[in-house]
Formats: C-alpha cells, structure tokens, sequence
C-alpha cells in the first residue's frame, strides 16, 4: 500500500517511498533497458498492447506493464514505442494517435465511473477507483530514470488532496488545428510552458454549436488533430531550447499531463462537461529559492512574447 503522510493541517500529502531509489538505472548494477524489445521478461506482464504479437513477447508497438517501482497503489507504464531514442517529436503521427488512444484506454480503464471501463468485468473485479492522472516525464531534467521514452498512468485515492490547476483561459494562442488550440496561458508558472484544449472558438464549433467533449470520447478526427498539435508543439518547444545558448548547456527536456476532472459520486459524466486539457511544462529553468520556500512560481518569459515566438516557428 502506498504510504500517504500529511502535514498537520491535513491539507498536503506527500507519498514516502524509499524502494524507487533502487529503480532500474539508478541502482549500480550492470544495466540492460526493460523498455526494449527482447527484454519483456524485465517487465511485469503486460496488461495492455497496440501491434501483432503474443503478449508479453515482442512485436508490441506500445506497451503498458505495472510499475515494478509504483508510487501509488495503480501505477502502469506506458512504453511509447519499441525505439530506445525516438519519441512524440520523431514519430510518424499514427504512432502519436496509438498514443493518445492508448491513453484514453487506460483513462477509461480506471475511471471512477465504472460504466467508462473499456471491458465488461464483474463488479467485484478488485479494481481501486480513483482520480486518474497520465504524464510523461521527457529526460533525465524531467525526473526520469529510464531514457527510453514512456509515459505513465497513476490513480490517487479519491480521499487524498491534489492541486492540479483548472483550466485557464485559452489567450496567446499559437497554433489552431481542428477543435483544439495550443497556447501560452496569460497564467504561467514555467518559461514557454503550453496548454492544449479543445477551441471554443474554433470555426467548427461555432458553426455547429458544438460543446466541449469528453477527453474518453474523442472522435477519430479529434485524436488525429490532437496527436498533430501535441507533436508540432513540442517539434516547436525542442527549436526554442536548441537555439538559446542558456537552455541548451542541458538536453532537452519536459514534462506534460493530462488533466480530466473528477465527477461527484453519483453524478453521470455525462451531465458535467469536462474541461480537460493537456499540459506541457519545458523544463528550461530550475526552480530556485525564492519558488521553494514561497510556493510562488517566478517565469522570466512573457506568455505572449513566447506564444508570438512559438507561432513564428
């Protein structure tokens, strides 16, 4: 069981897990990538597959195993292709599209709203339920400790508090494609961090009026125009960082997440509209002292001067 420690007032947690310094890569030992093809003994059995092949054997071309080194209680690995090096930015966009349906399937999976799941198990399919959060950690400056490219899926207790930000407004936009927009909120915590959500604004809502839809709903169209937007982002993100002289003494690298609200108990999904975004944090800066002890963000890059230069890319 995952180890959730608050501090007195109850309103922050944190998770004590001293068993993931002895991760793959960071333990000293002779190193061979569990992520590669050839090594699916590495991993435990796979609980999900795109491609040909027997499972746990290769011939996948993503993967999802539980995480040996979980953080919490449901935590899997979303291993994005079977190439060591290549990722988002260097695939073909079919690979992208498997991605984020790949996501949507895991999203669905362990939803708290069990009509969602993506099979039909007994009721008593042993399955915990609870906020379900998708991330990618890109590179060793991201808090990554393989580098093969991966995803990975984490569901948090219903019970335990989480802060991630409301969507913010859609301004400073940068690209347009399809229903979704990227942008650089006027709200920034990160230099040329974006977002990216489904337009409002766009012309194919307005016309057809249009509301926003379920991220587990996305229509064909909408994942093929959200893998484009997701890659010509971060293709635009790797540009800025490879031509500053300062971001560039270290790799490159991001976070991003996706972020679906949770529903009341109770209450059918369908009845609230999700505001759900995606958001993607270049890890160019370090966090310093004064964001330590404050909790106050400090982003040296105005959201619209970094839109405008995204947008010339």
């Amino acid at each position: 069981m995952a180890n959730y420690i608050s501090d007195f007032t109850k309103s922050r947690f944190m998770v004590s897990n001293p068993a993931r310094t002895a991760r793959t890569g960071m333990d000293g030992k002779p190193f061979r990538c569990p992520f590669c093809p050839g090594n699916e003994i590495d991993t435990p059995p796979e609980t999900y597959r795109v491609g040909p092949g027997e499972p746990n054997k290769s011939g996948w071309e993503i993967r999802v195993v539980p995480n040996k080194f979980a953080i919490t209680d449901i935590h899997e690995v979303i291993i994005h292709s079977s190439d060591h090096e290549k990722n988002i930015e260097d695939f073909e966009i079919h690979q992208v599209e498997n991605l984020i349906k790949t996501y949507i399937n895991r999203f669905k999976y362990w939803s708290l709203d069990s009509s969602s799941s993506t099979s039909s198990p007994p009721q008593n399919d042993g399955r915990r339920k609870g906020k379900v959060f998708i991330f990618h950690n890109y590179s060793l400056v991201s808090g990554a400790s393989l580098i093969h490219p991966h995803s990975q899926v984490s569901v948090v207790p219903t019970d335990i508090p989480t802060s991630t930000l409301a969507l913010q407004p859609i301004t400073n936009i940068v690209e347009q494609i399809g229903d979704f927009a990227s942008y650089c909120p006027d709200y920034s915590e990160w230099a040329y961090e974006v977002w990216i959500a489904e337009n409002p604004k766009s012309e194919i809502r307005r016309s057809k009026q249009i509301q926003n839809s379920n991220f587990k709903d996305l229509n064909e169209n909408q994942i093929e125009d959200l893998a484009t937007i997701l890659q010509s982002a971060i293709r635009k993100l790797k540009k800025i960082h490879g031509s500053n002289p300062h971001y560039s003494k270290k790799p490159f690298g991001y976070n991003f997440y996706i972020s679906v609200p949770s529903h009341p108990k109770g209450v059918q999904s369908e009845a609230i509209p999700e505001s759900w975004y995606l958001r993607i944090i270049p890890r160019f800066m370090e966090r310093a002292g004064f964001e330590l002890s404050t909790g106050i963000m400090v982003n040296s890059i105005d959201p619209k001067s970094a839109s405008a230069e995204l947008k010339n890319i």
